[in-house]
């Protein structure tokens, strides 16, 4: 049993074109053999159905599931702007699709249906499960909390949100010939494979602890019995309403909060994207009432070096399986805090892979579903996180 992938990118102004490139490129890398199911991300100027329409004629109309993004990923490096299109062909296995509309309404339940229908039609092994939820209509945690309560443990776990090129406002996610938004698709790929899955941020605390004194989900309401945004007002030297009529989320991508978790070997890390009524903060994942956040800061250095043990990480969990490619979802903040030096984040995961015949594949993203940050291989595989500001290397073997 083996599982190869296919990457192809475009970066052409028409939609239709764009979609057919990228695939075709992605057919060629596997040898001309038709995929078991396509991955599709892109800026959100190729959120257009005609873009799909070509996917699926060059891909001879495989199942698709995907997303809008804030940039694709390749091997070659960070594409900005472009149609990722990933392909997978499995010998022997299975891939299967669904997804769930208006999560909004009900982000549990949303992630206990697909996760239900996704595994009952599962003919054998199911071994790994991709989400690519809307990054903006709903809290991750919520999601995950629905997959949670009906995912096995042997199952994988991975996945990113979508974004919309750092515009914060919509974001759209794709389904076979649809596109879509408020939305849940997934895939559950299913056979003897390998997978192993690696993520780290290099983050770390500045300044004192705060206390959650009042939270529900992904709103925050109160630090310290202050109004939670008082932690940017007076770290940033901003007033209230400077961080209301500007995107928060521009201004706070640098300075996550974070929060300890028990067996994670780093903070986890949340984003406040909006400042609500009272001053809450309006974050992508929940933070508990009663525990404690601190204001993090990450680096160049610190990064990279999270990068690297990420991809490293990813490929010794496929326990000395050879490695066939890699996904990779990397969180925006990312990208904003490396600048122009962001190519440098995907070069340290493809060497760390096995250098640039390494295969590759992802999407910069606005949240990332994986494991506890430095799961060690030998020890139970941990629940799964909704994390930001990470990087996800998802390796299959």
């Amino acid at each position: 049993m083996s599982i190869e992938m296919g990457i192809g990118f475009s970066f052409q102004a028409d939609v239709f074109a764009a979609g057919h490139e990228a695939a075709q490129q992605a057919i060629s890398n596997l040898a001309g053999r038709r995929p078991d199911v396509v991955l599709v991300f892109s800026s959100i100027r190729f959120a257009d159905p005609r873009m799909l329409k070509a996917v699926r004629l060059a891909t001879g109309g495989a199942p698709l599931v995907g997303c809008t993004d804030a940039g694709g990923i390749v091997t070659a490096g960070p594409k900005r702007r472009s149609v990722t299109v990933i392909g997978l062909a499995l010998q022997n296995g299975a891939c299967l699709t669904v997804v769930e509309r208006q999560i909004s309404h009900r982000p549990r339940a949303a992630g206990e249906h697909l996760t239900h229908d996704l595994l009952r039609q599962a003919p054998k092994d199911p071994r790994c499960m991709l989400v690519f939820p809307d990054g903006l209509t709903v809290s991750g945690s919520e999601i995950l909390a629905g997959i949670e309560k009906r995912i096995p443990r042997k199952v994988a776990l991975a996945g990113a949100s979508a974004g919309d090129d750092f515009f914060f406002q919509k974001t759209f996610q794709f389904f076979d010939d649809e596109v879509l938004t408020d939305s849940l698709p997934g895939v559950l790929l299913c056979g003897d494979i390998k997978v192993g899955i690696g993520v780290r941020h290099g983050w770390v605390p500045v300044g004192r602890p705060r206390r959650v004194t009042r939270s529900i989900g992904h709103v925050v309401y109160q630090l310290d019995h202050r109004p939670a945004v008082s932690i940017y007002e007076d770290f940033l030297g901003l007033k209230r309403q400077e961080l209301m009529e500007d995107t928060l989320a521009s201004i706070t991508l640098g300075y996550p909060l974070g929060t300890e978790v028990p067996g994670q070997s780093e903070y986890l890390l949340r984003d406040a994207i909006r400042v609500g009524r009272g001053g809450s903060l309006i974050c992508t994942g929940d933070v508990a009432q009663g525990s404690q956040v601190r204001l993090m800061i990450g680096g160049y250095e610190s990064a990279l070096e999270a990068a690297q043990q990420a991809a490293y990480d990813a490929r010794d969990h496929l326990n000395g399986a050879r490695l066939k490619g890699a996904l990779v979802f990397c969180s925006v903040a990312r990208q904003k805090m490396l600048g122009s030096e962001f190519q440098g984040e995907i070069d340290v995961i493809r060497d760390a892979l096995g250098g640039e015949s390494v295969r590759l594949g992802g999407f910069y993203s606005y949240g990332e579903v994986a494991p506890a940050s430095g799961t060690r291989r030998k020890t139970k595989p941990s629940n799964p996180l909704y994390h930001n500001e990470a990087v996800v290397v998802v390796a299959f073997g």
